[in-house]
């Protein structure tokens, strides 16, 4: 059977980000491409992700109340979870060393 989502993958890793709108047939869950994962917090309902064979890349599939954003991560996270932080989400890394700081100070 077709799916949409193989197509909509594969413009992505041409495009880098492309935005989708929810009234597709098929559900990412449906698709048998995507885990449910997690992601920066910024207002979505909830985060998929896919590993692209033979790639270091990874596809994110980031869904909010009215459209879908799918992009690629230069690092798959599942893959390489320590380079995906350094390049695809630096933020993440330096929030997360802050916390444990602020951790470590408390006891």
């Amino acid at each position: 059977m077709y799916d949409i989502w193989n197509s909509l993958c594969a413009l992505a890793v041409l495009e880098g980000k492309i935005e989708i709108s929810k009234n597709i047939d098929n559900k990412p869950e449906e698709s048998g491409i995507f885990r449910r994962s997690v992601g920066k917090i910024r207002g979505q309902i909830r985060d998929y992700r896919s590993g692209i064979y033979k790639s270091t890349m990874g596809i994110h599939l980031v869904e909010f109340t009215d459209h879908y954003e799918l992009h690629v991560d230069s690092y798959d996270p599942q893959k390489y979870p320590v380079r995906h932080l350094i390049i695809d989400s630096p933020d993440t890394l330096i929030k997360t060393g802050m916390l444990l700081k602020t951790i470590k100070k408390i006891k």
